[in-house]
């Protein structure tokens, strides 16, 4: 930790250096005052080193003013297109969002709709450049890109998510590809579930990570995160940490801290505990892992990469070992 309490990122390593790098994200970032509090205090007291923006969200403007308060914590755009609100008004997303500019709750229906009506896809492009722009507007930066519910993976969204990432120079986005069985490992429960969601995920991810690569877009080797949703425990991401492959991971959360106002879950809130305990750090450390985030990792992108080596690379070239 430096002498502003934030936490201390490894400089990029050069192309000599083969390591473990781990981004820590929290999703949700503007969602509201307890979420917006808990990633100020993650970052400056824990390990976090990144969040990912609701520009919708109902406390967006303070997500905006924690992020130039905090420099050093990378903020990135999370894309809603399900379970949430629009950028646009809802006049102008007749079929896409309700009246009130509400996004269908259900993401199955949602899906659908988005995949086989044609006339909405001009709409939901409009809303994504939309948040996108406003995204630049509050912020100022986008090096990183994901989506609610993991959507952005969704074959339409997809489409017009790395078109715009490419017009916009966004040099990163999420892939939602966990490593099932080293989660199924460390946290058995809901096992079938939890492997249900690798099969449809790998096949999202693998179509759009042939559209990024296309683009010069990169992700990350690996990902956790996905399907221990909502049940993270700090045994969990010590295992995950323990189990942390050479190469560049990121690991995100849903935390939100209790202000006074209305309690967020006692999951939410242990995240907040999870993201600033002692035992994380620890094991970060014993484990020489190097935190970094999207920003430090965008700077890297254009580097010549020895070969053979597990320093950043085009995510075409990234190896799974045919998990999941």
């Amino acid at each position: 930790m430096n002498a502003e309490g934030t936490p201390a990122l490894a400089a990029e390593p050069r192309v000599a250096d083969f390591g473990k790098r781990l981004i820590i994200t929290a999703d949700d970032f503007g969602f509201s005052r307890e979420v917006n509090a808990a990633v100020a205090r993650a970052h400056q007291q824990g390990v976090l080193t990144g969040a990912s923006l609701m520009v919708t969200g109902a406390a967006r403007d303070e997500a905006a003013h924690v992020a130039r308060e905090n420099p050093r914590l990378d903020v990135g755009l999370h894309l809603v297109v399900c379970r949430g609100s629009s950028v646009l008004p809802a006049s102008q997303l007749h079929g896409v969002a309700d009246a009130g500019g509400r996004f269908g709750e259900n993401p199955v229906m949602a899906g659908m709709r988005y995949f086989f009506n044609r006339r909405v896809r001009g709409l939901l492009r409009d809303e994504v450049r939309a948040q996108v722009e406003l995204h630049l507007q509050l912020t100022g930066t986008l090096n990183h890109i994901d989506g609610h519910l993991n959507f952005h993976v969704h074959p339409v969204i997809a489409d017009l998510l790395v078109e715009f990432a490419a017009e916009y120079h966004v040099p990163c986005i999420r892939l939602p590809r966990e490593p099932v069985f080293t989660t199924i490992r460390l946290a058995g429960d809901h096992a079938s579930r939890k492997l249900v969601e690798a099969v449809i995920f790998r096949a999202l991810s693998r179509r759009t990570r042939r559209m990024i690569a296309a683009r010069g877009i990169i992700s990350t080797d690996w990902l956790f995160g996905l399907h221990q949703s909502g049940n993270l425990s700090e045994e969990y991401v010590i295992g995950v940490i323990g189990r942390m492959r050479p190469g560049l991971t990121e690991l995100y959360l849903h935390p939100a801290e209790d202000i006074g106002v209305t309690p967020p879950s006692p999951q939410a809130q242990r995240e907040v505990s999870i993201l600033t305990s002692s035992r994380i750090r620890a094991a970060i450390e014993a484990e020489g892992i190097q935190l970094t985030n999207f920003a430090m990792v965008a700077c890297s992108r254009n580097e010549e990469v020895a070969p053979g080596s597990n320093s950043l690379r085009p995510v075409r070239e990234a190896k799974h070992n045919g998990e999941p």
